[in-house]
């Protein structure tokens, strides 16, 4: 049998959007060899394109087999018209396509991260911006722009705003991190609530990996040496770990989610006594990639600045099914119980749920944790066109659609939470 040869077409990164969903394969030539450097239904991020940079790939190639997808592609990316979503269900400032592009700028491009792992007075060799509604505001640099200093205001932890730092400094954020970690374990009494904004940093990197390539063969691995830190630090202060929920951030974001789902579900999991091994192993692990698939759903729909209309809803819905691909069809080896608060955490005991519209007893234990904890965390984050309901307010609003989503656990969720103090 004669196996046809592949061929390709090459096509300049200029060509490619950043923050664009590829639904094609994207080859690299090395050594006279064509080569794969990322699959499809995958967006193509700065880092992505970060990362071509650093091999000086200006030019990379596409099967002729999928000439057919990138030229539609190409033809959607051109269309003047086209803004990605619909502005149908934004208000101002977001009924404005100028301040939609803003936000899609600074949410897409900038970093959340935590006021409380800024040491004042420490020098920082990174850009800090402060967070505004739709734009960003330089707030200290390391260049002396503006006048600006590059050490750290002594009073940076009561800024009203929220702080980012662009994506292309992650790398020495990340190296400061390490470094004010040290400092700290050098003083007597490290304070706790350091130790939990570290980890929280620490996870959000992993989990951002993770959203990013999780296709990666590290996947697996990533994932459960997390799952297990967090159950170790759970275990470890059951009283204190609400601190781990502790992010400040001004938008939603999936990793931020991720984590907190994951650690909510934990300490739910140690509410209802499960064992450590297999039950809140396999628990953390699903209910950390419970929103994985959400990788093959445009960005500019999965962080509309408004209601979606019905057409991106059910798009957004089809993130769970996405999620089983996904896990089918890549390197990501994990328990079978795990893949159960992946598939069921949209389901509602009323079978009025998605993607299987399963009822009642067909909902497993997993299913329902992750079903109430998703809808919390949702619904407890603030969005910049949504105010954050009060945990007493999500709570209510639970207990009224007493069909949906399983009374007793919502009753232990909360005792959980209330040994916790208030979010």
């Amino acid at each position: 049998m004669i196996m046809k040869k592949t061929k390709y077409f090459p096509v300049m990164t200029d060509d490619l959007k950043v923050n664009t969903i590829l639904d094609f394969d994207i080859f690299m030539q090395t050594n006279n060899n064509i080569v794969l450097f990322r699959k499809g239904n995958h967006p193509f991020t700065e880092e992505t394109l970060d990362n071509l940079a650093e091999h000086k790939v200006r030019t990379i190639f596409i099967s002729e087999d999928e000439k057919e997808k990138f030229e539609k592609y190409y033809r959607t990316l051109h269309d003047s018209t086209n803004i990605g979503v619909s502005m149908k269900g934004c208000e101002a400032p977001f009924d404005n396509p100028e301040n939609i592009e803003k936000y899609y700028k600074s949410h897409f491009n900038y970093y959340p991260i935590e006021k409380s792992n800024l040491l004042p007075g420490s020098k920082v060799d990174f850009n800090v911006y402060k967070k505004l509604d739709i734009d960003v505001e330089l707030y200290f640099s390391p260049h002396n722009e503006n006048d600006l200093s590059d050490i750290v205001p002594e009073d940076v932890h009561s800024s009203p705003f929220p702080i980012v730092i662009h994506n292309d400094e992650i790398p020495l954020y990340k190296e400061y991190i390490k470094n004010i970690s040290v400092e700290y374990a050098k003083k007597d009494g490290y304070p706790l609530e350091s130790q939990y904004s570290i980890i929280r940093e620490n996870s959000k990197f992993i989990i951002k990996d993770i959203l990013n390539d999780p296709r990666s063969g590290e996947v697996t691995q990533k994932a459960s040496e997390l799952v297990e830190t967090l159950i170790s630090s759970i275990l470890d202060n059951q009283t204190n770990f609400y601190s781990l929920l502790k992010i400040t951030t001004h938008d939603y974001y999936t990793y931020t989610h991720s984590l907190n789902v994951c650690s909510m579900s934990i300490g739910l999991g140690t509410q209802l006594k499960l064992k450590r091994d297999p039950d809140l192993i396999e628990l953390g692990l699903g209910a950390l990639l419970h929103d994985v698939g959400k990788c093959s759903i445009e960005p500019r729909i999965l962080n509309k600045p408004g209601k979606l209309t019905e057409d991106e809803y059910k798009n957004v819905q089809n993130h769970v099914l996405a999620s089983k691909e996904l896990l089918e069809d890549s390197n990501i080896q994990i328990p079978q119980k795990s893949t159960i608060t992946i598939m069921q955490h949209h389901e509602k005991l009323s079978g009025n749920g998605y993607p299987n519209k399963l009822r009642g007893n067909q909902v497993h234990l997993y299913g329902r944790i992750g079903a109430i904890v998703d809808f919390y965390d949702a619904l407890t984050t603030e969005r910049p066109y949504k105010k954050a309901y009060s945990p007493f307010e999500a709570f209510q609003l639970l207990s009224e659609v007493k069909e949906d989503y399983d009374q007793q656990l919502i009753k232990k969720f909360i005792v959980m939470l209330g040994t916790q103090g208030s979010r």
